[in-house]
């Protein structure tokens, strides 16, 4: 009888609420009214990261309840499903990046790789949609100088890659004075030359072109010197104790260095010899016999392992 007069209360209630409370009610708005959830958020570097990093995609779908239910005090549906959706940037489509579960209030959180820009949403499984968050993917370039030291008028192999792999992506590489571009291929690695026109040492920078699917990146490749041939002999026994002509030392056994007419003292300059080489300065003035450039102390000839005359290679 107790029972009888339960249910008879219960249906006079239900006599009194709106129609609209016999329906599931939704906090946020239906997928038909064409209007989003809470946003799918992002903690991920300002929404800027390196190919492959893991972005972190968070939000939350309020679980939807049914009134009479709630009225009677039973707990919420828990432990719904989450599809995280991905819509690479240039593309018309999402395509399913990853599944989570929501915790008791709606809430999920997940980490996905991203390798390129796009936009992520988050769809429940009843059919609601989030919000889109765009990341944005950094490329990544990598290059090096492939000769670290040539001759007067070689060319000199600037290589790299750049990441995402795409083809036909624009590089330009700064040396010399000089930009030179190339593209490319479609593993994303690139490679060109550079005429070596004159002595020095010559910084190689690059840098690969942002586009839709990657913001631009820049990159040292390295160094690479320069050399041409010049006539050198060597001095020193007989002058020992003398002063340079550049001032600051007496010539040793030891001291390294080297002389020549013109170059203003204190340059600094690299030789080579047979696959040696040695950092010097000038320090003297000569030397003054007909076709000879340099003249070699002791201890630079040691070093290089120089015979009496030659030819070295020399970056200045």
């Amino acid at each position: 009888m107790q029972r009888f007069r339960r249910w008879r209360r219960r249906r006079a209630a239900l006599a009194l609420l709106p129609v609209a409370a016999l329906f599931s009610i939704t906090i946020g708005t239906s997928p038909a009214s064409g209007a989003t959830a809470e946003q799918a958020s992002f903690d991920a570097n300002k929404g800027r990261v390196k190919p492959g990093a893991k972005v972190k995609v968070s939000g939350a779908f309020p679980a939807r309840v049914d009134a009479l239910a709630d009225r009677e005090g039973e707990a919420a549906p828990t432990g719904r499903r989450v599809r995280i959706e991905f819509k690479a940037a240039g593309k018309d489509h999402f395509h399913p990046a990853k599944s989570t579960i929501s915790d008791t209030k709606g809430r999920y959180r997940e980490t996905v790789r991203v390798h390129r820009s796009g936009s992520f949403r988050a769809v429940a499984a009843d059919g609601r949609i989030s919000g889109t968050d765009r990341v944005r993917v950094k490329s990544r370039v990598r290059a090096r100088v492939a000769d670290k030291n040539v001759n007067l008028g070689d060319r000199v192999a600037i290589k790299g890659r750049v990441k995402p792999a795409i083809g036909s992506r624009r590089v330009v590489v700064a040396i010399g004075g000089e930009k030179l571009a190339t593209r490319t291929g479609k593993h994303g690695k690139f490679k060109l030359r550079w005429k070596a026109a004159r002595t020095g040492t010559f910084a190689a920078r690059v840098k690969a072109k942002g586009d839709r699917i990657a913001a631009g990146s820049r990159d040292k490749a390295g160094r690479t010197t320069v050399y041409r041939p010049a006539h050198a002999s060597y001095y020193g026994p007989g002058l020992y104790g003398n002063p340079v002509a550049c001032g600051g030392s007496t010539l040793t056994p030891s001291t390294i260095g080297v002389a020549h007419k013109t170059l203003p003292c204190g340059t600094k300059l690299t030789l080579r010899y047979r696959g040696r080489s040695v950092k010097v300065r000038v320090i003297d003035r000569g030397p003054y016999i007909a076709g000879r450039e340099f003249d070699l102390t002791y201890a630079t000839k040691q070093k290089l392992g120089f015979g009496s005359t030659g030819t070295v290679w020399s970056s200045k």
